[in-house]
């Protein structure tokens, strides 16, 4: 087994500056060991070489004194760390810009994109597709390094300060672009919808990435590739992180969606490193986000099957924020001291999440009200989706947001497998395959819905609303026939002033769609990008409702649990399962403090158990037999829990 695929690392980033080509890497791995680390990444090439290049086309540090890259790689393997070495060809110095204007991006207005003294690359010029490579062989060739990571990889469009700068229009991708499709580049603010850019970006990237897998592993195919893309790579990394000008809603489920979604996709192939970045922003870079936070955000690691990841900026040694290094340290050291626990769980979810997109608004919410109803899912990406539709079968419920975009082999081998198929945001008619699964006609789509609502009334099918009969709808709605329907609309009256408010009315058009031998469902509406937007629980409660009725397997565990409470229920390779429950409480909408103790938290499962072995020192929760399966009732929960069942 490849060394990557033991998933169980647990790594820091020391994002290195230029000043730290000079620091005392023993201190420094003094710092390392305290920490329960077992793999490190630091700065080696690209914008800055962190050791004596022989290569015109990097910059040394200036504060480089031997070599750093040398020394960290002999003082970690001596101790059994192992050690990925960063690139960062998004950049170079701006002396390079000169003697080569031909490497580096270009605006529509035919400007370079300058930040400091560094010049920004194209990812289409010959640095990064040929003279990249050849950074690499350098290192590898002269350097034992256990990995390689790059930084910024692809099109890049933003600077440091977060300003938006357009497409390239570098001489490489004019040509390139005319290549592939036989037209000019977008202009102007077209190429951020053009689909067809889009595809030529993922095609650029893509075989960029095979080619340095080719070229990395003919050189020693033990070096693991990790970059942010799936393309290539042995491990693909996400970040969760902050910023300060980042619209709200806060998602605090970030590290276990980067996760779940990577999991589900690529699990056995590829593993995950989700960076949970301590930085407050880019901008913000020596202070941290809440050490509640990085708990959060290192423990959804942890729970959701993948491994821990930890950054900071530069050396420990100067570095002003040491509580949220207390805090790494803390959910490092449990992985640690149960690293024959973590890393190799198996799914037991009877539900799939597909996600269309990153950050797609719909897929959040239903993300988001999949967690807070306790209902354990796994979770398809787009690209694997379309290259591994397989992996859609085998579930009793494959929930489906923006089906237009939902590959349809995907659709057909969760249908051939036996899986029912839930739709949400079937607004209009561009989603053919949904449809004709559905066995639905499209009529017409109602753009606006404001003063709209949809109805309960059915306690039988809605019976988390026993005092409630309306709950609002807004945004676009699409009307159909051809299936039965039930959660009728309440259309649109006049809301003021309020002598003038009356005159709703029960319409003939329907919230939910059902085909007539209940395998496929839909909404014809953007349900989880309300929830999103608007967090009602009403919308959550109408999504669970829904689901609990049309596919009641999904519905693994049975529990009292708050909201707050993250469950996660996996198998292990011994025939054990592992229950993790991590209280999310603390959370105000913005920040994160200590969390409350949550009481009398009941979980029934379908099985039987016969012991519960608890890691970390928890109580045992009493155990008793319920319903042909198990109910657990645990003492207060803390932060975080685990427990091994038999």
């Amino acid at each position: 087994m490849a060394w990557w695929l033991k998933n169980d690392l647990r790594m820091i980033q020391n994002n290195l500056r230029d000043i730290d080509a000079g620091m005392d890497v023993e201190a420094w791995f003094r710092e390392i060991e305290k920490s329960h680390c077992n793999c490190v990444m630091v700065g080696a090439g690209g914008i800055t070489s962190f050791y004596p290049t022989k290569l015109p086309y990097q910059t040394p540090s200036p504060y480089l004194k031997g070599d750093l890259l040398k020394e960290i790689v002999r003082v970690c393997h001596a101790h059994g760390v192992r050690v990925i070495a960063r690139f960062d060809f998004s950049k170079t110095h701006a002396r390079l810009l000169t003697e080569h204007p031909e490497w580096y991006y270009v605006s529509e207005a035919g400007e370079h994109l300058l930040y400091n003294d560094t010049a920004a690359t194209c990812v289409c010029g010959e640095y990064q597709q040929r003279l990249s490579i050849e950074i690499l062989r350098e290192v590898l060739e002269n350097y034992p390094v256990d990995g390689i990571f790059f930084n910024m990889f692809g099109f890049q469009t933003r600077d440091y300060s977060n300003v938006e700068h357009g497409i390239c229009n570098c001489p490489a991708c004019r040509k390139a672009y005319l290549d592939y499709c036989g037209r000019d580049l977008p202009q102007g603010e077209d190429w951020k919808a053009d689909e067809t850019y889009a595809a030529f970006k993922e095609q650029v990237v893509g075989d960029l990435l095979l080619r340095i897998r080719r070229a990395v592993k003919a050189i020693n195919p033990e070096v693991a590739i990790c970059t942010y893309h799936h393309k290539g790579v042995d491990i693909i990394r996400e970040e969760s992180n902050s910023a300060v000008d980042r619209p709200l809603p806060f998602f605090l489920y970030s590290a276990s969606e980067n996760c779940q979604s990577a999991v589900g996709s690529w699990g056995g192939e590829k593993t995950m490193l989700n960076c949970a970045i301590n930085a407050v922003d880019i901008f913000y870079r020596f202070q941290g986000v809440s050490p509640e936070l990085t708990k959060i955000r290192l423990y959804e690691n942890l729970a959701a099957g993948s491994q821990l990841d930890f950054c900071i900026i530069g050396d420990f040694a100067d570095y002003p924020d040491r509580a949220g290094v207390e805090a790494m340290r803390e959910v490092f050291g449990v992985h640690a001291r149960n690293a024959g626990v973590y890393g190799h769980f198996q799914s037991l979810s009877r539900a799939l999440l597909y996600r269309p997109r990153k950050n797609d608004p719909e897929y959040l919410g239903w993300f988001n009200l999949l967690k807070e109803g306790h209902v354990p899912f796994d979770v398809l990406d787009h690209p694997a989706a379309v290259e591994k539709p397989e992996r859609a079968a085998g579930y009793a419920v494959v929930l489906v947001p923006d089906p237009a975009r939902a590959p349809a082999a995907m659709l057909r081998a969760a249908r051939e497998s036996g899986a029912k198929l839930l739709f949400s945001g079937l607004v209009d008619g561009e989603a053919t395959e949904a449809l004709a699964q559905l066995g639905a006609r499209f009529q017409r789509t109602l753009r606006s819905t404001r003063a709209a609502y949809l109805s309960v009334a059915d306690k039988a099918r809605f019976p988390s609303f026993p005092q409630r009969d309306w709950v609002i709808l807004d945004r676009e709605f699409g009307v159909f026939d051809g299936c039965i329907g039930a959660l009728p609309l309440v259309r649109p009256a006049r809301f003021g002033p309020p002598e003038r408010c009356f005159g709703h009315e029960i319409g003939a058009e329907k919230g939910l769609l059902l085909r007539e031998d209940g395998q496929c469902a839909a909404f014809p509406f953007r349900l989880g990008r309300l929830y999103h937007d608007y967090g009602y629980a009403d919308h959550r409660d109408l999504a669970l409702d829904v689901l609990r009725g049309f596919a009641p397997e999904a519905f693994l565990l049975q529990t009292n649990a708050p909201a707050c409470v993250e469950i996660f229920w996996h198998g292990l390779p011994d025939g054990r399962t592992i229950l993790q429950l991590l209280n999310l409480s603390g959370f105000n909408g913005l920040g994160v403090e200590p969390c409350l103790p949550v009481p009398d938290v009941e979980i029934a499962l379908p099985c039987q158990v016969l012991s519960v072995q608890p890691l970390e020192g928890a109580p045992a929760p009493d155990i008793r037999p319920a319903n042909e399966g198990t109910l657990l009732r645990f003492a207060p929960l803390g932060r975080y829990q685990a427990f091994l069942l038999l």
